[in-house]
């Protein structure tokens, strides 16, 4: 079982022609799968994207509303017309093969008892404060990725009810909180 692995797979047939939108990315995955929509921004995050200005920002609010909208117990995600019209390149979803294989190699169903109330929701919680801290480290190199790398993890955590790997995320979560806020000091320090 690859869930990461064909999820990018099913992205990258939608966008074999070119740019593609994230609406037609996220239509062409199961929409009863909710945790799709909080990992598929963080993943096109991991890739070169999140240096485009403005593309950190908008992905890290995208994940924030989905980790809310799942915290609060929605049924169907809604995502702004704005960043569903957002165009992704083929080529940037073809890098995210390697960290997908990663992940995947990684998730499997372990320590389900951490996923339950209230780890749900603390992971979910995690999520989203890392989206919502992106907007505002956008001028911090790899900051994006971090934490974008940090919620992959926890959503796949949650997808595949490997509570090993939701530690191993909220230590990425600690470890790129981190990394961010040595960057800061060190740009303000001197």
């Amino acid at each position: 079982m690859r869930p990461v692995g064909q999820l990018v797979l099913t992205m990258r047939k939608t966008a074999s022609a070119g740019d593609v939108s994230l609406d037609s990315l996220l239509r062409s995955v199961d929409p009863s799968a909710q945790l799709v929509f909080l990992l598929i921004p963080a993943l096109i995050l991991i890739s070169p994207l999140s240096g485009i200005p403005g593309f950190s920002s908008v992905g890290g609010l995208t994940i924030a509303l989905v980790a809310g909208q799942i915290l609060i117990g929605r049924r169907v995600i809604w995502l702004p017309k704005l960043v569903r019209m957002r165009s992704i390149s083929a080529e940037a979803l073809s890098r995210l093969d390697r960290p997908s294989r990663w992940i995947d190699r990684l998730a499997r169903p372990r320590f389900e008892w951490l996923l339950l109330f209230p780890g749900r929701q603390m992971i979910l919680s995690a999520c989203l404060l890392c989206g919502l801290a992106m907007p505002a480290l956008e001028l911090v190199p790899f900051s994006a990725t971090a934490l974008a790398s940090a919620v992959a993890v926890l959503a796949v955590s949650l997808m595949v009810r490997d509570g090993l790997l939701a530690m191993i995320g909220a230590g990425l979560v600690a470890g790129a909180v981190a990394l961010i806020t040595s960057i800061i000091r060190t740009q303000f320090s001197g």
